[in-house]
């Protein structure tokens, strides 16, 4: 039978071609994984143990303050000055970044960019005597980012910016804690006594105004223990532990937000130049206390 000899000749033939097949795809999967090996190594030349980015990593995301966590006061982001912290910034094409100083405070260097090629950096002043100093950033195309050290005679700020299509910050700008701090380490038996002199002078009782809620009451340190109005201004006393602990800082808040007002600390108290119907004190990114003015009740529930 012709047929069978060359049926049978070819049984052995196929294990073979699979036996030659098989170390192809293995040299295959082999070169490609050594060139991702190759193009990772140009990429990051000498990689971070991650152990050592884990918790660098979570360092610069619990230090770093962002616009969702900072007040505002018209079209200003107002962040809480904490030493150490980075603040976060948008820009866009076309636009400019107002970064505000405090009143008075210089810069003591230049402004230091880690991308100074992509990102452009101006200063100027406003105002006379106390003076505002501000830095002026814009960035040149969207979708790239750098970082920021601005160092003056009373603060050193560490900022990372990040640039967007459309959406930025007109204006950022910060309060200051610790110089409010300062003032409550003047605290002494005179200034206990002044603060319990405080609320009489000048102020008729009938026309005082005690109808205020704390949420929460006793949470903080610092927590305020009273709070009242004259009519014409807002008295906050706040606990006798204050001069031990970082100070808030108060705003107005609105339908738009958190809004910065005038107020000045005398002994124990925060008098706002002011009336309102909700208040925040905050300290940090996570310490916050509310304070809203209650309802006059009525019999007939309006």
């Amino acid at each position: 039978m012709p047929g069978s000899p060359a049926a049978v000749a070819q049984i052995p033939v196929r294990p073979t071609e699979a036996k030659t097949a098989t170390p192809a795809v293995s040299n295959e999967a082999e070169e490609n994984k050594t060139v991702k090996l190759v193009e990772k190594a140009k990429d990051d030349p000498f990689p971070m143990p991650a152990a050592d980015r884990q918790v660098i990593d979570r360092a610069i995301r619990e230090a770093t303050q962002r616009p969702a966590n900072a007040a505002n006061s018209e079209s200003k982001t107002v962040y809480a000055y904490t030493p150490d912290s980075i603040y976060t910034l948008y820009g866009a094409p076309g636009r400019v970044i107002d970064i505000q100083l405090q009143p008075g405070e210089k810069l003591s260097g230049p402004v230091i960019a880690g991308d100074t090629v992509r990102w452009v950096v101006g200063t100027a002043t406003s105002g006379n005597g106390n003076a505002v100093t501000h830095i002026l950033v814009k960035p040149i195309m969207a979708g790239i980012e750098t970082n920021f050290i601005i160092t003056t005679d009373r603060h050193a700020y560490h900022l990372i910016a990040k640039s967007l299509n459309r959406n930025f910050l007109p204006t950022v700008s910060w309060t200051y804690p610790q110089d409010e701090m300062a003032k409550f380490e003047t605290y002494s038996q005179e200034g206990h006594a002044y603060g319990d002199t405080l609320v009489t002078d000048g102020i008729s009782p009938d026309k005082l105004n005690f109808k205020y809620k704390i949420d929460p009451d006793n949470e903080y340190p610092w927590n305020p223990v009273r709070v009242f109005d004259d009519g014409s201004k807002t008295y906050i006393q706040m606990s006798r532990n204050m001069k031990n602990t970082e100070a808030p800082v108060f705003f107005v808040k609105d339908k738009r937000g958190l809004n910065l007002v005038n107020y000045r600390v005398k002994g124990e108290y925060y008098i706002v130049d002011r009336l309102f119907e909700e208040g925040e004190f905050r300290c940090g990114k996570d310490e916050v206390v509310n304070i809203r003015k209650e309802k006059p009740w009525s019999l007939f529930g309006f």
